[in-house]
């Protein structure tokens, strides 16, 4: 019966050690899944960038010929002179309401900074730093005064108190 035991025992030993052995390359495979995934997943990556800035670039290519060719056919066209005079004079009008509106714009942040600075310089956290520390210096000399002035008072108390002792 205790040889029937000790195998029982041993193949339960083994059972475990398999078992844990099981679980181990499952979680070892779970693990190289994701490595695998990962590493391909970045090769897309790349190869998704790279086509996508090539992409752009043939894009901005054939924009360039198409403008070109447009361009052209305007110049070639009887009407050619009239729109570039058209476009030039648009171009100047944008340009002057751009600087007119800038400048008004400048002019009003500059109304509001004025404004700011007015309502706030009560506020002044510099100002009102420098107050403090001037106030505190004053009640630093004065509070050395009244201790000086205590001692002499205390000094002189006791100086008549020895004068009426005398007498």
């Amino acid at each position: 019966m205790a040889s029937a035991k000790k195998t029982a025992k041993k193949t339960a030993a083994k059972a475990a050690a398999v078992d844990t052995d099981i679980a181990r390359k499952i979680w070892l495979a779970g693990v190289g899944a994701y490595g695998r995934m990962y590493s391909e997943t970045q090769g897309v990556v790349t190869k998704l960038a790279a086509s996508t800035s090539e992409a752009f670039d043939q894009l901005v290519a054939q924009g360039e010929e198409v403008e070109d060719k447009v361009r052209e056919s305007i110049a070639k066209s009887p009407q050619g002179e009239k729109v570039a005079s058209m476009v030039g004079a648009a171009t100047t009008k944008v340009t002057s309401y751009r600087d007119e509106q800038r400048a008004a714009l400048e002019a009003r942040i500059g109304k509001v900074r004025k404004s700011l600075g007015e309502t706030l310089a009560p506020l002044n956290i510099g100002a009102l730093a420098q107050a403090v520390d001037k106030l505190s210096a004053q009640v630093e000399t004065l509070t050395e005064e009244v201790a000086a002035l205590k001692t002499e008072k205390t000094k002189a108390a006791k100086k008549a108190e020895k004068v009426e002792e005398a007498a």
